[in-house]
């Protein structure tokens, strides 16, 4: 049955919004005046997507969030370990779901799957985007006949991913904050204590020192120009992000970043645990290993990597093993190699990609605190010497003058 997303005024005149579920706008128009609400809108929930089974073809859909699609999954595998139908299952999850992007994802889903689509083309259709390689395993689960246990090897790969990401924005925040305070802390220096002072120098008419005057002219520019300032900060910003939009410009950045030595170690190792653990939960779920290269390939970040991991898919075509291609691409540290060339070696490939995985995480996570360790103390040693080039400009005078008069 079709579920539709409305909007109704009741009769005290409150706007409300919802889904429901029913055979047509018809129905569900009747169902609000039931209600004693008047509808103001009806909307089917896939209306903007295309249906395209197995293809996402809608540009800027939203996706769903990495801690959200972690728990749906979790939760999706209980109630069918506990022996519940995938509908049921998904109605279930559509009626207790907390948030309204939630609610929206798992109703379509539902919908979808109760008109006799798979999940993994439901979620293909879905108003919200969800991960490639998500899609493909569950694809694989339902093709297997195993989809409860995909869905927990799954739900785990989500956990760790949503757990990294988090660890990597914790590490992060520090040193954007001292960027940030360190700014606002020019600006007000420059803006409101400078021309203060400034005015004391000017009453006494005294020659001042050429840190000084390049302080008083530099605090002049700020004030009188701040408008075109703040503009070229915008539009150099704007600038920057639509350079990153484009494939070229993506790839030329993302170059430039690996070439930096503290951080070229946390963006291979990052990208190497996540390929490893998608790639890995991939393999393990049925998927062959072509199509498990290409689709691990989409987590990768970094455009130059990305492409690497791409050139291995026609490796591995062409007869060659996956640590052979790993070898040729370059990149992949030397005990996720390792692991690779035993896991082969075993018939174990996808064990020792999820145990590479485990522990390029943990690396992750050590590259970060040193970076932002080795962070820390450069922005604080840039911030102090902002701040001791204004003092010495403003006490510079008051030295001069005390000089002075002690003559």
């Amino acid at each position: 049955m079709p579920a539709f997303e409305y909007k109704a005024l009741s009769a005290s005149g409150k706007l409300k919004k919802g889904l429901l579920e029913g055979d047509s706008e018809k129905q569900i128009r009747q169902q609000l005046r039931d209600k004693g609400l008047i509808p103001t809108s009806i909307e089917p929930i896939n209306k903007r997507v295309k249906n395209t089974p197995g293809v996402n073809t809608v540009l800027f859909i939203p996706q769903v969030n990495t801690a959200e699609l972690s728990l749906f999954t979790r939760e999706l595998y209980t109630l069918l370990d506990a022996g519940t139908t995938l509908n049921e299952a998904l109605k279930a999850m559509s009626q207790q779901a907390e948030s309204k992007q939630m609610k929206r994802f798992v109703t379509s889903l539902h919908t979808k799957v109760a008109e006799g689509y798979s999940l993994a083309s439901a979620m293909n259709q879905a108003p919200y985007k969800v991960p490639t390689d998500v899609v493909a395993t569950i694809q694989a689960g339902e093709e297997s006949g195993y989809l409860d246990k995909v869905l927990s090897r799954l739900a785990e790969s989500i956990e760790q991913r949503d757990q990294l990401n988090k660890k990597m924005k914790t590490a992060l925040i520090y040193p954007i904050l001292m960027v940030v305070v360190a700014i606002f802390i020019v600006f007000f220096l420059m803006v409101y204590v400078v021309p203060k002072v400034v005015k004391v120098f000017d009453n006494m008419k005294q020659d001042l020192p050429p840190l000084t005057e390049g302080l008083v002219s530099f605090s002049d520019f700020i004030q009188n120009q701040w408008g075109w300032l703040l503009g070229c900060f915008i539009v150099i910003w704007l600038g920057f992000i639509w350079l990153l939009r484009q494939p070229k410009g993506r790839y030329k950045v993302d170059a430039f970043l690996l070439k930096i030595p503290g951080l070229k170690r946390f963006l291979i190792y990052s990208s190497a645990a996540r390929w490893a653990r998608t790639l890995g939960v991939l393999i393990s779920s049925g998927v062959a290993i072509q199509d498990a290269l290409k689709i691990s390939a989409e987590v990768v970040t970094s455009a130059p990597l990305k492409k690497a991991v791409l050139i291995m898919v026609n490796d591995v075509r062409e007869g060659e093993t996956v640590g052979q291609a790993m070898v040729k691409a370059g990149f992949f540290p030397p005990l996720l190699l390792n692991l690779v060339r035993t896991g082969e070696g075993k018939g174990q490939l996808d064990a020792m990609l999820l145990k590479g995985a485990e522990h390029y995480e943990f690396s992750v996570e050590t590259s970060a605190n040193t970076l932002v360790s080795v962070l820390e103390p450069i922005l604080i040693i840039i911030m102090g010497g902002v701040v001791l080039t204004v003092v010495l400009a403003i006490m510079m005078p008051i030295f001069e003058m005390n000089q002075m008069v002690g003559t």
